[in-house]
């Protein structure tokens, strides 16, 4: 039976963070730090997943006291997950929920409309990549969402133009980095060991084949340079396959999955990312936030952190000579990277703080919860009716 108490304004309002996975990716990496940053005090945050799969974000959120549930779902065909979405709002009580990634975001959409949970949010994280199917879906369901966060500028009207979702439906608020964790260290890198980095996940989307090209390319005039790669994927077998191909193999390092990827960044000269598609990717951010160059290309809302010729060199995206080209510019010219590194730096924190990323979702949830559910949230009372 549920108590009185646990209904009086005063208590937390339960809101539920819901992803596709548990792995180690950037949706994921951002879910975390708002269960980790929101207020306690406002907000009884829970964590969900589609499936746990490695479960490599849980004991984070156990740690800190957020209970996480698996629904466990088996398959994109496993519609036993929609009453196991249903059992969990209803036993959690659940007033807010926030999905990331497409299939969390329609199963939220749905079962969260179904259920009548108040405010249903969802993140709009990439532009391109998704098919017809997942568009018209993606479009379908998007008017049973209270509100759409899009990660970036560029993303937001996309998301606008493709989904038809009204401005006052549709707020931006782009990705931060923990500045404190993530900040340069010069005395870590050697100068005369240069390494040409990337921490994304070995994934298709992420096109690390790309950039294997473009380093061969550099073989002849940078043969002592590394490649270093951190992440673990499904493209891990064909990568070290077309590192043999290349003749490059003993000169790529691929170094799987960590929690923490500081001491990987320090050993790093440029930072590289090929990705074909991107919202406000977390590896550029954390990489420029140590004071690393970067070369990245010119996709989704990568433009909008990487600013060609001042934080870094944009290239277009499956061009491997162009990738080449740029890591050579950097790695012949360290005056210049080192600056880049700098205004990389000094442009997250002007921008891409995850303080401010957190100061911005929490006012947007504060304009929701007064809107929807009449509530506003005063520090000696917590929260109380609008007007009382």
């Amino acid at each position: 039976m549920v108590t009185a108490e646990r209904d009086a304004p005063t208590d937390p309002i339960p809101l539920l963070l819901l992803v596709a996975t548990l792995d180690r990716g950037g949706a994921e990496k951002i879910l975390t730090r708002l269960a980790l940053g929101l207020p306690k005090a406002k907000y009884a945050v829970r964590v969900a997943a589609l499936q746990g799969r490695s479960g490599a974000i849980t004991s984070d959120l156990i740690q800190a006291g957020i209970p996480v549930h698996d629904l466990g779902m088996c398959g994109k065909g496993d519609l036993r997950v929609f009453s196991r979405m249903v059992s969990l709002l209803r036993r959690e009580r659940i007033r807010v929920l926030f999905a990331f990634m497409f299939h969390a975001t329609v199963l939220a959409r749905l079962v969260g409309s179904l259920c009548r949970v108040p405010i249903r949010l969802s993140s709009e994280r990439t532009m391109e990549g998704d098919g017809l199917g997942r568009r018209l879906v993606n479009r379908w369901t998007v008017p049973l969402a209270t509100h759409v966060v899009a990660v970036s500028a560029r993303v937001a009207s996309y998301a606008s133009r493709e989904f038809r979702i009204p401005p006052d439906r549709l707020t931006t608020i782009v990705n931060g980095v923990d500045l404190a964790r993530f900040r340069p260290d010069p005395r870590s890198r050697n100068p005369r060991a240069p390494a040409i980095g990337c921490t994304g996940r070995l994934h298709a989307e992420n096109d690390h084949a790309t950039l294997l090209r473009a380093f061969a390319r550099l073989g002849t005039r940078w043969p002592d340079v590394r490649l270093l790669l951190v992440g673990r994927g499904g493209e891990e077998g064909g990568l070290r396959a077309l590192g043999e191909t290349l003749g490059i193999a003993d000169r790529i390092q691929f170094a799987g999955e960590h929690a923490d990827v500081v001491p990987w960044l320090a050993r790093m000269t440029v930072y590289a990312q090929p990705s074909r598609t991107a919202g406000i990717p977390n590896s550029i951010l954390e990489a420029m936030a140590t004071g690393l160059p970067v070369v990245a290309t010119a996709v989704g809302g990568t433009p909008e952190v990487v600013v060609n010729g001042e934080t870094g060199l944009l290239v277009p995206s499956g061009d491997p000579p162009a990738m080449a080209e740029a890591l050579a510019t950097l790695l012949s010219n360290p005056a210049r990277a080192e600056a880049f590194g700098r205004a990389g730096r000094a442009r997250v924190e002007a921008h891409f703080g995850e303080d401010l990323m957190l100061q911005r979702t929490e006012a947007l949830l504060d304009r929701l919860i007064q809107r929807e559910l009449h509530l506003r949230f005063e520090a000696s009372k917590g929260w109380v009716p609008c007007g009382g």
